[in-house]
């Protein structure tokens, strides 16, 4: 891949990938770190992408979840020896569109949105990770497979596990499915 096939990928799929570091790091401040980290190593690596073996977008969201899992391995060294608390951001999910609705029911909506995230972000990581793939980057089951390096049936039943698992806490709270 060429630089400037790789500047114009960038200019493509940065938003999404940025999106994704926010949804796995649950910061802002960690998630522009993760994300330019993620863009260097794609930087040093960009020879080695090739439209014709799979997905650019793919390769940018494997090299993201590598880095993620390293940082996360390293925190929990740390954390071992000298423990310290993280800060949560809830603005990163950013605010619920005004859809015309009654205040009611968009207190009802943004409660729902939060109490989805909130069960989301409590999911194992091996549930977690596909999740955020399929609904906040939007990506396909075959690229998800190909990310993540396990099989398209594996993803499949990790979605289905998720979905079952935060629609039992949704009952739970008295919300339907």
């Amino acid at each position: 891949m060429t630089c400037q096939e790789f500047t114009k990928l960038i200019e493509d799929e940065g938003k999404s990938v940025y999106s994704f570091c926010c949804q796995l790091t649950g910061n802002r401040d960690d998630a522009d770190d993760l994300y330019q980290e993620t863009m260097l190593k794609a930087m040093e690596r960009h020879i080695r992408i090739d439209r014709r073996l799979g997905s650019p977008r793919s390769f940018l969201m494997g090299i993201a979840v590598k880095s993620w899992k390293n940082r996360e391995k390293m925190h929990a060294r740390r954390q071992r020896i000298a423990p310290e608390e993280r800060i949560e951001d809830e603005r990163i999910f950013g605010e619920i569109p005004d859809t015309g609705r009654s205040p009611e029911d968009e207190c009802i909506s943004r409660d729902l949105c939060r109490f989805v995230r909130m069960e989301t972000a409590a999911l194992k990581e091996k549930y977690r990770i596909p999740v955020f793939l399929f609904y906040s980057a939007g990506m396909t089951v075959e690229e998800i497979a190909e990310t993540l390096h396990i099989p398209k049936g594996t993803v499949k039943s990790r979605l289905y596990t998720a979905r079952t698992i935060i629609g039992k806490k949704l009952e739970e709270h008295g919300y339907e499915r």
